[in-house]
């Protein structure tokens, strides 16, 4: 029920990489909840429909897999990807959910113009100049705040400095002209005088910038759009800020050796992903797989909050599959976790609390009352518009599930608690 209609490119993804190892093993025991616990379970209450209730085979390395190398890469590119609210702490909002899919991997060119990270021709020219990898992120401005703003940044991985070089160039020379716009005009940004950046004058006193850099053996791409305002922030501002710090970033990452490729683990933690509940038809959002924590605080509906948050539990690693699982430092860590999740789905406008899991006092779920997707939208469009969601945790893990259907989402919770409880 999950994942159809999903782009095929997506689809193409990390959760075609973990679909041949989802087979359910006998589990490995850890310590489940003490019974004197408040979240205490009980097993024989609980409900988990079609889902498997013990880990799967852990997972190996990618092996030759070229698609596959190039996903794993991006995965670790996120963790240098500066995300627009470190910019500015106002832009942290999703975007419109069509556009959820323009945060994740650019593991190919294929998948740029899928996901529609960056307009034709570019994915060709990424295409022609080896395109190895890459990752985008995007972030809105809220309502409330007086001036509207966004913010995309993108990091590509070329071959080489040389290959870099050539694609920045083509790319800010062969980047269409806005519909009904003036062509953009040179903007020089102090911070980096070597980035190709351009105004564009949009309606409604709309400033926007693109701006293509190359670093090494790096594309930077960022496209800041802001209105106009009094004491407002600027478009070229926003986007020399976001750049100089980027550049700092992607230069404490190291690519992985082409030759080193195939050995890239598909679980860099050795077991978190096989204990994460996974769809029967192995169906799942475009960025599953695993992540460390600053990557994935680009999937987050908060990510300012849940920098601070992350750091208290001391989360070390996020593993997404049909669920997402936070693996924190221990049980204390994962309590906050739900905690502050079920306050912030709570908070959520046209969202209310409903009755929690059979079995498990500990969990916490809500439905959305309006704006809701259905079953029959992508995977990836469901995670963020999701219908009904709940948060629970087993010992250090905390987790949320997501559905169309409210007891879909409480059999999930439920097989995801005894993986992990090894029940």
């Amino acid at each position: 029920m999950r994942g159809h209609g999903y782009p095929a490119a997506a689809l193409a993804g990390t959760a075609v990489l973990i679909a041949s190892c989802t087979s359910p093993t006998s589990g490995v025991a850890v310590k489940a909840a003490e019974p004197g616990d408040a979240d205490a379970a009980v097993i024989a209450l609980m409900d988990t429909g079609p889902y498997a209730t013990a880990q799967g085979h852990p997972f190996g390395a990618v092996g030759d897999d070229a698609q596959g190398q190039s996903v794993l890469e991006a995965h670790r590119i996120a963790d240098y990807t500066v995300g627009p609210w470190e910019a500015d702490d106002a832009i942290r909002q999703f975007p419109a959910v069509i556009d959820t899919a323009i945060t994740g991997p650019v593991a190919t060119p294929q998948m740029m113009r899928a996901n529609a990270v960056l307009p034709d021709p570019l994915p060709d020219v990424a295409a022609a100049h080896r395109m190895v990898s890459g990752f985008s992120t995007v972030r809105t401005s809220g309502p409330e705040d007086g001036q509207p703003r966004a913010l995309q940044n993108v990091v590509l991985l070329f071959p080489d400095p040389g290959a870099a070089a050539a694609a920045a160039a083509e790319m800010a020379a062969k980047a269409p002209d806005l519909p009904g716009v003036a062509p953009g005009r040179p903007t020089p940004l102090p911070g980096t005088p070597e980035a190709l950046a351009e105004t564009y004058d949009l309606p409604d006193g709309i400033a926007r910038v693109d701006s293509f850099t190359a670093r090494g053996p790096y594309v930077l791409y960022q496209s800041g759009r802001t209105a106009a305002g009094f004491l407002g922030k600027d478009a070229a501002v926003l986007v020399d800020l976001t750049l100089t710090t980027q550049k700092k970033r992607i230069d404490e990452f190291s690519p992985t050796e082409r030759s080193a490729l195939p050995d890239l683990p598909l679980d860099p933690t050795g077991l978190l992903m096989a204990q994460t509940l996974w769809a029967p038809d192995n169906s799942a959002p475009f960025i599953a797989g695993m992540w460390q924590p600053r990557g994935w605080l680009h999937f987050e509906v908060d990510p300012v909050t849940a920098t601070a948050l992350f750091n208290t539990a001391g989360v070390d690693a996020v593993g997404q599959r049909l669920t997402t699982v936070y693996q924190a430092a221990n049980a204390d860590g994962a309590a906050r976790i739900v905690d502050e999740f079920s306050d912030q789905l709570a908070a959520l406008e046209s969202v209310k609390p409903v009755d929690g899991v059979p079995g498990l006092p500990g969990a916490r779920c809500f439905e959305r009352e309006r704006a809701a997707l259905p079953s029959t939208a992508p995977a990836t469009w469901q995670r963020v518009a999701w219908h009904f969601k709940c948060v629970a945790r087993a010992d250090r893990w905390a987790y949320t599930a997501y559905s169309a259907d409210p007891a879909d989402a409480r059999q999930q919770v439920s097989a995801q608690y005894r993986i992990l409880a090894g029940e």
